[in-house]
Order: C-alpha cells, then structure tokens, then sequence
C-alpha cells in the first residue's frame, strides 16, 4: 500500500495521521468493501448502530442515506481483514496545524522571489522562468502516462473517460498555452504625455490556496493548478477529498521537476484535510491573498461573499445547467446526437459544462430523439479497467439529488424513455447500487426540478419547441449560465442564440464540451459566476501601473 504525502517547502512529509482509499475498480464490484473499510474506522458506537439499529443512521446527508440503503437491501458486508487489506490501494496523509502554518509561511517567504515582472537580474522567478518550468513539468508528467492512468482508474476513472480527460490534460500542458496566457501577465509599455513612460503588468496575490475538483481532478483541475503557478503565486494546493491521489501524484512530478530547477520551495505545496475545515481555516488566515474554489453555486458565493469580507479574491467555478438548441432544415442529426450524447453523458453527466437541457425544434424532434436513443444505447456501465467502460459511479450527493429530481419529474407527467434504473455494475436493478442508467425523459416542464436545478448526473431532459423565442425564453429561465450549445443551419438564429443567451460560451455547430487554450477557463452568468467568462491567470493577479519622468526606463 502506498503512503501518499503532503509536500510542504520542497519536502514530501508522512504527518503519521492517514485516511485509507479503497480500490475503486474492486469496490465497483463490492461495494460493501468500502462500507467495512470505512466501519474499520469507525466509532464502536457507529459500528454498532449500523449492525444492530439500523433506523438509527440518520438521513441528513448523502452518506448517511447510502449507508441506511445498502444496510436495507445488502445487510451487513463480511470481510477478512486481509481481503481488507488487498481491496485498500493507499494511505493519504493528513495535514496537520503545523504544516498548514508552515506552508504558509513557507509561501510568505517565498513570496518576492516567484516574479519578477521587469526581468531584473537576481530579482526573482521570470514569466520566462515560469512557462520554461511549467513545460518542463508538462513533459515529466506526459512520460508518466501509464502511471497516472493506473492511479486514474484505481480512483473510479474508467479508461474511456481517461483518454478524453488526457488529450485535453496534456493539450494545457505545451508551452504555447503557457506562453498564449502569460500574455495577459507580461509589462505593457506605453508613452506618457510628459515626455516619459507608462508601465502596466499583472501581479500575483502572493499564496494562492486551490481547491480542485472530484469529478474532472486533472482536465479542470490543471487549469488552476497551472495558472495561479504561471502567475508567480506561491500555491497551496489542497486536493479532492474524494479523489487525492492523482492530483497528489501531479504535484509531486510538478515539484521534483522544481526543485531540480532550482526554483523557490514554496512554489508549490499540498495540504490535505477536509473541505470546509480547510477553507474557513484559510479565509482566517491573513496571509492568504487568492482563492479558487469548485462546487456547486450557493455555497460557492457564500464563500465568494467571506473572501471579499476577509479581503481575499476567489476565483469560483461554479454549477451550470447548459441549454443546447438544435434547428434547422438541412441538420446533420446524427453528428448531432452524437454530439449531445457526448456532452450530457460523459463521465455519467458530473461535469458543470454538460449538457443539462435540450431544446429542440418540434419538426426534428422526432428523428432527433430516435438518434439520441440509439447512441445511448452504445454506452456501457462497467468496471473502470474495462475499456468497453464509458460510465463511472456517481458521487453520492449527485446520486441521492437525482433521485429526489427524478421522483419530481414522474410525479409531474415526464416519460422515461431509456434507462431510469439505480443499478450495480452489471447494469442489474440495484436500489443501493452506484451507478445510474443513461437515462432520456421526454414531456418535461419547466417547473420541474431537472429543468430548473443542475442534474449532475446522466439524464438528459428533452424539450420540444416551436420557435427561438420560445426557446430562448426557456433557456434563460434558467437561475445559471455557464454554457450554451446550438446546432443550426440558419445563421440569424445562430446570431440570435449567441447575443441573447444569457450564458457566458456558447459552441456553435460542436461538441458542447470542446475546450483549446485559446478559450476561456469557464466562468458564467447568474449563478453559475456573475463576471461572466474569465482566465484563472487573470483573476489570479492584480493590476499594477507604473509612471517614470523623462528619462527613466524600467527595462
């Protein structure tokens, strides 16, 4: 079993205090053997209620309920402790108050010497520095290719969602996209009126604390990880809860590759621990000058709302319920429903930039429907090891909030048309199962709760409409507005849609889920992040201008 470490001022550190992660690809078979793992470590009180009274777990959380289902339909799970022992994959350290205070002040420290925006000789860490040292990281990690796709798999990442998240993982990791975004960084000269200069650059936060997300760790997570380091933050990066280790494994391939560099110690640490418990602790903390958090919207700008009050820029990723509009006379429709297929049903629907709402036009939503079936139908829950995989388990709050959202849409007239089972990982009903048939609904309403909250999870309601009023209207009913799709041959609808969307991307006429370098970093209307479209390199700094009298020059 591997020891995963915290790496604090260039050290990798066993703090002796560890949470154990199960095999997924063997929990997906047994689920039970992460119930026991878990009663392993557990209270004797716990491990009491659970065997013996059961109606005593409480339902408050998505935990809880699971734990009452599989208790209900499974009993009680029966395992050696040496089949405990095979199933458990690793340990991850925890942090601890001293090491959090430590890479703080570590990064404090290590502050002035990670920029240095005039290239001033022994004046610190280049832009130059830093894109060179973000390549270089880039090409340690690209050479570890089998490894990181073992740990992937081992965390519930099936191969075929793997392949998907390393095309756009190692496409941000080439040195053009660190150079195309240091543009938006690097000193602006200008003349001033006075005979003299004016000077304009963006400049880091100082310790920058990153909280990444589960359900995309390394495709979304690389993102923030790169940028607020290729701003010349000192980054503190604390990794999923529920999915530590690959994101631990980038770090640590990232901070070796540092080191040998010579570069600052504090340039990147990692710190774990619970969510909330880390955020509140870093919100308190004085020294911390930049936030970025992933997660669902309202707690998202209730955190948003503390950092302004503690004087700290958050840049939130937030929830999204992406409307895509399909109208035409001449429409490709089965590059179309490939196409949503794709972008609703990848990763079994947990990503925030899905395909959440279809909007079709009623003269094609027959044909339409019939294709999305079929493409449907080619989908397989599985194992993760199984490259015929394309669905891996839901997390459990997405589980538990889609089946209160389903009951709602059945219990107000909307037709399952495919799928609408909790199942195991032979695709058998399972009422305590992990996994969710890809699952299309048909005849739904506006006031029902997949339509008006985010369904992070594969069902994808399909809604027909007789005109682009009717469909924008319906699509900006929306409280979110991450981003929108449309497939059109008519280009004053495609204008249309791309001026009165109110959502801050919209992919024309292509996957809903494309993404180059040249795009934005998400960001959204509404709920889904307010300021619209952003570059985490951008929110992650602040602006700086300089004027010098005639005569003087900075460069």
């Amino acid at each position: 079993m591997e020891t995963y470490p915290i790496i604090i001022d260039g050290r990798e550190v066993d703090t002796g205090r560890y949470v154990l992660f199960p095999d997924m690809d063997a929990v997906v078979v047994d689920p039970g053997l992460a119930i026991s793992l878990q009663l392993s470590q557990s209270r004797r009180s716990e491990r009491i209620i659970f065997s013996h009274f059961p109606w005593l777990i409480p339902k408050n959380s998505p935990e809880m309920r699971y734990l009452r289902d599989y208790r209900r339909y499974h009993g009680i799970p029966q395992h050696t402790k040496d089949e405990l022992d095979e199933a458990t994959y690793a340990r991850v350290c925890l942090s601890r108050e001293s090491d959090i205070r430590e890479a703080i002040a570590a990064g404090v420290r290590d502050h002035h010497k990670l920029f240095n925006p005039f290239r001033m000789k022994d004046m610190g860490v280049t832009l130059d520095e830093r894109i060179d040292a973000l390549y270089e990281a880039g090409l340690e990690v690209k050479r570890e290719f089998q490894r990181v796709r073992e740990v992937s798999v081992k965390e519930g990442v099936p191969i075929k969602t793997f392949e998907w998240t390393w095309t756009m993982f190692t496409e941000y990791l080439e040195r053009q996209t660190f150079q195309l975004w240091g543009e938006e960084l690097d000193v602006v000269e200008a003349p001033g009126r006075d005979g003299g200069k004016n000077y304009r650059f963006r400049e880091p936060y100082g310790v920058a604390c990153l909280f990444t997300p589960y359900n995309s760790p390394l495709a979304l997570g690389i993102l923030s990880i790169t940028s607020s380091i290729l701003a010349g933050n000192s980054t503190i990066l604390k990794p999923p809860s529920k999915v530590p280790l690959s994101t631990i494994l980038l770090a640590q391939m990232f901070m070796r590759k540092f080191l040998d560099m010579g570069l600052p110690r504090a340039m990147l640490q990692v710190l774990t621990g619970g969510g909330k418990s880390m955020m509140e602790r870093f919100l308190s903390d004085p020294h911390v000058g930049a936030l970025v958090w992933y997660g669902d919207s309202e707690t998202g700008i209730e955190l948003w709302a503390d950092a302004v009050r503690h004087r700290i820029q958050m840049a939130p990723e937030l929830a999204g319920s992406d409307a895509s509009l399909v109208w035409g006379r001449d429409l490709d429709l089965e590059f179309v429903a490939k196409m949503v297929v794709k972008g609703r049903f990848l990763g079994s629907g947990q990503a925030c930039m899905a395909v959440k709402r279809l909007l079709v036009q009623d003269s094609l939503h027959d044909e339409l429907l019939r294709l999305i079936v079929d493409e449907v139908h080619k989908l397989h829950i599985g194992r993760p090891s199984d490259p015929n995989c394309s669905l891996p388990p839901l997390g459990l709050t997405a589980m538990y909030l889609l089946i209160d959202q389903m009951q709602d849409a059945l219990s107000k007239g909307a037709k399952i048309v495919t799928g609408g089972r909790r199942c195991d990982y032979l695709e058998e009903d399972d009422p305590a199962g992990l996994f969710f048939t890809p699952t299309v609904l048909t005849d739904v309403t506006t006031d029902m709760h997949v339509m008006t909250e985010e369904v992070f999870a594969p069902v994808l309601p399909v809604m027909q409409v007789k005109s682009v009023d009717e469909a924008l209207a319906i699509a900006n009913a929306s409280s979110f507005g991450l981003r929108s799709s449309i497939f059109t041959d008519d280009p004053l609808v495609r204008a249309r849609w791309i001026k009165e969307i109110e959502a801050a991307g919209v992919n024309v006429n292509q996957d809903h889920l494309y993404f180059d370098p040249h795009m934005p970093h998400l960001g959204g209307y509404k709920n889904s992040g307010i300021i619209g479209a952003k570059y985490f390199p951008v929110m992650l700094t602040r602006m700086k201008y300089v004027h010098t009298g005639p005569g003087v020059s900075l460069t």
